[in-house]
């Protein structure tokens, strides 16, 4: 099988521990992405706050940036055939390769306000950004501000808008309800919401509700599936590979196609992962399990084409 994961925050631990991204005890790790048959992996360099967000944000990024590109050298060294997808030819081209990685950012806190550090950071490889993480930054307010009402600013329309320009994709996880709204009104291309599930089935206010996963499906944009306890269960210590089918079920049957959905892990992010899904290796059980559910061509699209397709779209 082939795997698409839409977010994971490896980079994050790579960089902390100073270990190797080929062979690791994280959740992720390339030597298990080949056995389970390869894969296209978003990594994530995510800004955390308050430490860096305001102001010190683009050098943290940098940080982890060279983490990443030092560590996709060592990978071409070791022999392993990985794809950096930056363009819409490298994701056509990705089942080709043993696996492939997209460089994204989680929380806009990363370009400091600057056009300029998105523009420079896209030319760097970054090819999707998190428009916030949970907290309120200076392009839009995250979950954790909802109330106040806030969407995007101006200088937020602007940054969706030069994503757009230059090809990136636009993630709407974290943001609060109006910020959600206003993107879907202020982007040219589709959206997606890297790794959330469904508020209907799990009340935590990263998920989504259900006017919010039509919008996506409506959008032509992609909603990765989460593997985050709290996010599946209202006890996490609930959270199994069946907990995912339900949310994964929900969607498919909301929007009443199978072309919208993907897996956005969340690994090396979570703390509470679903009991029986304990790293990269345990993709294995949860696509066997769902093939006992659906049709061999709704898991190709959920394991990866649906990323691909979406891809082709945007980049």
């Amino acid at each position: 099988m082939f795997i698409c994961d839409c977010h994971c925050d490896t980079l994050t631990e790579l960089y902390k521990k100073q270990i190797d991204l080929y062979e690791n005890k994280q959740h992720i790790d390339v030597k298990r992405q080949l056995k389970l048959g390869g894969m296209l992996q978003f990594y994530a360099m995510f800004v955390p706050t308050p430490e860096y967000r305001y102001g010190g944000g683009l050098r943290y990024t940098m940080l982890l940036l060279d983490t990443y590109l030092q560590q996709m050298r060592k990978l071409k060294e070791q022999g392993i055939d990985i794809l950096q997808v930056r363009t819409k030819e490298d994701a056509a081209d990705v089942l080709n390769h043993q696996c492939a990685s997209l460089l994204a950012i989680e929380e806009g806190g990363a370009i400091d306000g600057s056009l300029e550090a998105l523009r420079c950071l896209y030319e760097l490889g970054v090819r999707a950004m998190t428009l916030v993480w949970s907290n309120r930054n200076d392009i839009a307010d995250g979950v954790n501000e909802e109330c106040s009402g806030g969407g995007l600013t101006v200088f937020g329309r602007k940054v969706v808008a030069e994503m757009n320009r230059l090809g990136m994709l636009v993630d709407v996880s974290h943001m609060a309800p109006a910020g959600f709204w206003d993107v879907l009104e202020t982007s040219s291309k589709p959206i997606i919401a890297t790794h959330s599930d469904a508020k209907a089935l799990c009340a935590h206010p990263r998920n989504l509700d259900d006017k919010q996963i039509l919008a996506i499906n409506e959008n032509d944009g992609l909603i990765g599936i989460t593997f985050a306890g709290q996010f599946l269960e209202e006890d996490y210590n609930n959270a199994c590979i069946e907990s995912v089918y339900k949310h994964i079920d929900h969607m498919l049957n909301l929007m009443g196609n199978d072309e919208h959905l993907g897996f956005g892990s969340d690994f090396d992010g979570i703390s509470h992962p679903p009991y029986n899904i304990q790293g990269v290796q345990d993709y294995q059980p949860l696509i066997e399990y769902l093939a006992t559910k659906y049709s061999d061509s709704t898991i190709k699209k959920i394991t990866h084409q649906n990323v691909l397709n979406l891809l082709q779209k945007v980049l």
